[in-house]
């Protein structure tokens, strides 16, 4: 493109401000969408991508999850020579307490001392092979080294955990990153440690208890895939929760699948493979919508430049050189809009993590290799816009063009259809954000069986004995009606209880709990007349029991169970799993670690009350607290960011949508600019020539309409299934997605068929 031809094209710009306005806001808003979704996306999908030995490190899984006894790693190794090291994996939060006697939360993963070695986490200090080689060593993390010690050496310093044990410092770690599956720590410290923390050397010398997440790393050039029949029959004949039935499946899973695996595990999170997916598809959608609209716009402006192109012709100019001149074009406005897209992106960067929760920083995904991609992306793409444009100019008769004749012959579908896709678009997000919405507004209405208002909840740092008498000066307070010590609550964890019961394995949910339980969450119970010791089950455990009547026990590992009462079904495990069975006992008080306690009144003055009696029993020791809903709203949380996100695309998809519309009206009723007028010295009226102009553009609106509706019922209803408790898909959602189409069309091309109109004909017939 030569200078001449750039000073055309910034002239043209010029004149014409509000088509380029549209056009580059546009795209950039478009392209400042597809900048942030692809770094986020880039980033969860290099997740774990840095460790050195990622294709030979495999997650052991059950059917429950990544859940195993402690002695099954051994085990393993010593059996199969394709093992070349192993780790168990655990994660707990304990008490710190530093040189001047102040005491703080750590949050410690435990696992075994080759750790360092299987996983690329990288050491400031300490050798890996052995800063975890004893039960008192302990690594810390960079950021927490400086909490405990300020800027002078941790090396060789100790620390003491859970009041009681010394550990000494052998290694600094950098932080865990954020592009890895583990959660982050503060700490790592040897598995063997675990048996100290929680006074059971029983611990590590059998299988009993399956809480512990295990790793493998395998020998170069050795399949330990192939012996996974061979692994699994062996535990149905040695390992007791196969042998029981508990367990049926074993598997290994490759790291870099555990980020997006639909199994639980020990001290790691991921996400939402459905989300990626969506996202990835809404990057796609948004540029080809993008490329879409860009292509209308040029198209209504190329038949007002068909005379520049002609004059250019009939001067000599060839095909060629109009084509370079109009693509050239394309290439320099795709890079003005992709230059106010990346300084959008980097703005809206903060908005965007809170929305997704996330931390991505394009600052970081900055490099020459990608610099020269995302160059070599916007000239392609300045390519692709420009070829139709540049097409449609070239093919007219220039002699045609001169006298004014080119528009009778402009008749092509090709816009229109553009148009069909960008609506097709629209109405699938509208029905999405439709059914989203109305899925997050079921949960949040949906009845959970108990109250789970005004209740505040505290992690139990209560020294044993003492809650009797934080009971009673709890009760002194006028807001608090009743206070409950528990091992799980809804929105909370709860203990596992795998167990044989009439030939078949029956698992329960068990809350530790006591009688204030009840009275706290509001919870219905009927009795069953038994007093003394026992157990409360749900109406869920009594139908997986297969007890009938108004049962008065069960059997358990062949004793006789009490049954003290039955609880309505109540939801403690979210929306996306079935009600599950659930025990509630008053047996043992050492797993009591949470307190709930009902209030009444201003909640947030209650709660101030309440922490400030807490802080009486607890000796300085940190602790978490909040609102019990808090909690319950994070069940919600995936369904609404869901719908938020989707909300926003389809807001965008309507503004590209309503801007292709208004381009390709103009351009479709400039050519018919010379029927209106005959029609209308003819005697037709502005109402028929309006009907004549809003109809065509009504039924390719109505042909979007009967493609996006399959479709969207399709996505929907493919979403929902992740949803035992779902809502239906009403009719009623399509009819407001069409009609809402159809408004943004008739505002649109409405505007543009009023003003063609009532345009004098003098004016439109002056060169017949």
């Amino acid at each position: 493109m030569n200078l001449s031809n750039l000073k055309i094209f910034f002239r043209n710009l010029q004149r014409n401000k509000l088509y380029t306005a549209i056009t580059v806001s546009g795209f950039a808003f478009s392209m400042a969408f597809v900048i942030l979704l692809s770094v986020y996306i880039h980033q969860e999908l290099s997740v774990d991508n840095f460790h050195s030995k990622k294709d030979r490190i495999y997650r052991a899984i059950a059917d429950y999850g990544s859940y195993f006894g402690t002695l099954v790693g051994g085990e393993l190794a010593s059996k199969y020579p394709e093992i070349e090291s192993y780790t168990r994996i655990f994660q707990q939060n304990v008490i710190v307490t530093d040189e001047q006697g102040q005491k703080s939360d750590i949050n410690i993963l435990m696992a075994d001392s080759s750790f360092f070695n299987i996983f690329s986490f990288r050491l400031l200090e300490g050798d890996p092979d052995e800063v975890l080689c004893t039960a008192q060593s302990i690594v810390l993390t960079r950021s927490y080294a400086r909490k405990l010690f300020g800027n002078g050496s941790a090396l060789g310093q100790e620390v003491e955990l859970d009041e009681q044990h010394r550990l000494k410092v052998t290694g600094i770690m950098e932080d865990l990153p954020k592009n890895t599956h583990f959660n982050a720590c503060d700490a790592v410290v040897n598995f063997e440690y675990l048996a100290r923390m929680w006074g059971s050397p029983e611990l590590l010398k059998n299988n009993d208890n399956n809480s512990f997440g295990l790793y493998f790393l395998t020998k170069p050039g050795t399949d330990l895939i192939s012996k996974i029949p061979r692994i699994l029959t062996d535990f149905k004949e040695s390992y007791w929760i196969y042998k029981s039935g508990r367990a049926k499946i074993f598997d290994l899973q490759p790291l870099q699948d555990i980020y997006f695996s639909e199994y639980d595990g020990v001290a790691t999170h991921g996400n939402s493979k459905v989300l990626v997916s969506i996202l990835t598809a809404i990057v796609v959608i948004i540029f080809l919508l993008a490329l879409i609209n860009y292509n209308n716009l040029s198209m209504a402006r190329a038949g007002f430049r068909a005379k520049e192109a002609a004059v250019k012709k009939m001067l000599g100019a060839g095909n060629t050189n109009l084509y370079k001149q109009f693509i050239g074009e394309s290439v320099w406005l795709c890079m003005l809009a992709f230059i106010i897209a990346a300084i959008l992106a980097v703005s809206m960067e903060p908005l965007f993590n809170t929305l997704l929760e996330t931390e991505i920083s394009i600052k970081d995904h900055f490099s020459l290799f990608n610099l020269i991609g995302i160059l070599g992306f916007v000239v392609l793409t300045g390519i692709v816009a420009g070829i139709m444009p540049a097409w449609m100019v070239t093919r007219f008769n220039s002699v045609e063009v001169v006298k004014g004749m080119f528009h009778r012959k402009s008749k092509s579908v090709y816009g229109k259809v553009l148009i069909c896709f960008q609506f097709v678009v629209t109405i699938v997000l509208i029905i999405g954000t439709l059914v989203i919405r109305g899925q997050t507004d079921y949960m949040r209405n949906y009845y959970l069986g108990f109250d789970k208002e005004n209740v505040i909840w505290l992690t139990n740092r209560i020294n044993y004995g003492q809650d009797a008498g934080f009971r009673s000066e709890l009760s002194q307070l006028p807001e608090v009606k009743s206070c409950t010590f528990s091992s799980g609550a809804p929105g909370f964890w709860g203990d596992n209880n795998t167990f044989e019961s009439e030939g078949k394995w029956i698992g329960f949910t068990v809350y530790c709990t006591d009688t204030a339980f009840f009275s706290v969450f509001n919870i219905p119970v009927t009795p069953t007349g038994i007093t003394g010791p026992g157990v409360y089950l749900n109406r869920t455990a009594v139908k997986n029991l297969e007890l009938e009547g108004e049962p008065t026990s069960y059997k358990r590992n062949g004793r006789l169970i009490p049954i003290l009462g039955i609880m309505d079904d109540f939801h403690f495990a979210g929306f996306k799993e079935a009600m599950g069975p659930l025990e509630v006992s008053f047996g043992n008080r050492f797993g009591r670690s949470l307190i709930l306690v009902r209030v009444t009144g201003n909640p947030i003055k209650a709660y101030e009350r309440v922490k400030s009696v807490y802080a009486k029993f607890i000796e300085g020791r940190p602790y978490g607290s909040g609102f019990l809903d808090d909690r319950i709203n994070l069940w919600y949380k995936e369904g609404e960011r869901t719908a938020s996100l989707v909300g926003i695309f389809c807001l965008l998809a309507v503004m590209l949508s309503m801007m292709g519309i208004l381009a390709m009206s103009t351009y479709f009723i400039q050519q018919r600019l010379r029927e209106i007028g005959l029609r209308r010295v003819n005697g037709a009226s502005i109402r028929e020539v309006l009907r004549m102009l809003i109809s065509g553009f009504l039924r390719w609106i109505l042909f979007a309409f009967v493609i996006a509706c399959p479709i969207g019922w399709w996505a929907t209803d493919y979403w929902l299934s992740g949803y035992v408790y779902r809502i239906g898909i009403s009719w009623w959602i399509f009819v407001v997605a069409g009609v809402f189409a159809c408004i943004v069309a008739l505002l649109m091309v409405g505007w543009q068929s009023y003003k063609a109109a009532t345009l004098n004909p003098v004016h439109s017939l002056k060169s017949e």
